[in-house]
């Protein structure tokens, strides 16, 4: 049972796919509009009938890029977190990558990386990274920082207009039996929404360059734990975290307490105070802390004072069927809210993205986690599929046959609803 709880955040990748699915990360009702953070209050309109996601034609949408003035090349796409300005009229992208000389070349370095559409279909990557693993040897993030997720708040300092949350690791998880790194969360500021710099250590509430949030802030009765794919929105002001989070107790750590999506509030986006641990209206059983699911995407609509979710929680042997064999998801559920406090979610329906062999970009498989982002008028939803078609040279994804390999590269698709 261990395995399946912790999937989400299993990222021990092959040195060349330093890649997190996840979560991820999605705006306020407006999309983070620049134009101004929320959308006016209303009068909680009525919400109409809505349509359901649908794939777009020209799946998939983006490969890792190849053409870096490094000289070097990016390897892997995960953690999509898509937000839309209002003032350029594009959709902003950001995303987690390994970049190095080569797809299985020693020097493979994570980083986050942005990029921007008009359309939906083309999308132009910056040539400097947005956020780069720490170059301190000895700092929380050095060995992983990834899932961003990106809010813009017009009333901040012209240096921090824009705010990213994202996951930082130093290490694997220090106990026995355990896979995954040691999974905390920090933050980084920008002016522009290009790139980013770390909060100081003077800022952080733990002393420590862009760290903001540990497990032991989340579940301070445990004995150890990791919380990681932040998703952040501001709603009145206010900034709302929602985040995969996992803790468990004795002498190595060996008895899981919780596993789910948990809920922060903070009125700098810096310092966060629990509002709930796991979330126990998104567990599959509510008087089982282990139930819950992970790689949240949020949005609040504030025309019609409601919040919607998207989440993975998939049952062992969901996955089994994908080709591709790495941190997979058989789809994402969809949850609403009229507080953000307790959700509405039903395992028994279908999900609101599922798998399908037959569908461009994702014939291996998906990884998990997926972004939801808002222009006013409908939802975009970024997901990653792991491909069989257009591979570049000398790429590979793990898979379920007895070699562990096969020719595959991660892919970013679309789907939308409401949208033309």
């Amino acid at each position: 049972m261990l395995p399946d709880l912790v999937r989400w955040i299993s990222l021990l990748c092959l040195t060349s796919l330093a890649a997190c699915g996840g979560d991820d990360a999605s705006t306020p009702g407006d999309g983070g509009v620049d134009a101004g953070t929320d959308a006016p209050l209303s009068s909680c309109q009525a919400q109409g009938a809505t349509g359901q996601f649908l794939r777009r034609a020209n799946n998939p949408r983006l490969l890792p890029r190849q053409t870096f003035t490094d000289g070097k090349l990016d390897i892997s796409i995960s953690d999509p977190d898509v937000r839309w300005n209002a003032g350029t009229a594009t959709w902003e992208l950001y995303y987690a990558s390994s970049h190095g000389t080569s797809y299985q070349s020693s020097d493979q370095a994570g980083l986050i990386r942005h990029g921007s559409s008009p359309d939906r279909i083309t999308w132009t990557v910056d040539e400097a990274p947005a956020l780069s693993i720490s170059a301190d040897t000895l700092a929380w993030d050095h060995a992983r920082t990834e899932t961003p997720t990106v809010v813009f708040d017009p009333n901040a300092p012209a240096d921090r207009r824009y705010l990213m949350l994202y996951s930082g690791a130093s290490a694997l998880f220090p106990h026995a039996g355990y896979s995954f790194h040691n999974y905390a969360i920090g933050a980084a500021i920008s002016a522009d929404g290009h790139t980013f710099t770390r909060i100081s250590a003077t800022e952080s509430p733990k002393g420590k360059p862009g760290l903001v949030l540990t497990a032991q802030d989340v579940y301070p009765m445990g004995s150890d734990g990791v919380v990681a794919d932040p998703e952040l929105v501001i709603v009145d002001g206010k900034y709302h975290l929602f985040f995969s989070s996992f803790s468990c107790k004795g002498t190595d750590c060996q008895t899981v307490e919780t596993y789910g999506v948990a809920h922060a509030m903070s009125t700098d986006g810096i310092h966060w105070t629990t509002v709930e641990a796991p979330i126990r209206s998104l567990l599959r059983a509510s008087a089982d802390l282990k139930t819950g699911g992970g790689q949240p995407s949020v949005i609040y609509d504030q025309i019609h004072c409601r919040w919607e979710m998207w989440l993975t929680s998939d049952l062992a042997g969901e996955v089994t069927a994908q080709p591709a064999n790495f941190n997979n998801m058989a789809g994402v559920w969809h949850a609403d809210s009229t507080d953000g406090l307790t959700w509405h979610v039903n395992y028994a329906f279908a999900r609101e993205l599922a798998w399908s062999a037959t569908e461009k970009g994702e014939p291996l498989g998906l990884l998990t986690g997926v972004d939801v982002g808002d222009n006013g008028t409908g939802r975009m939803m970024l997901y990653v599929g792991f491909d069989d078609q257009n591979v570049p040279s000398g790429f590979f994804l793990p898979d379920r046959t007895p070699t562990g390999f096969r020719p595959g590269v991660m892919t970013l698709n679309v789907a939308t609803r409401d949208l033309p």
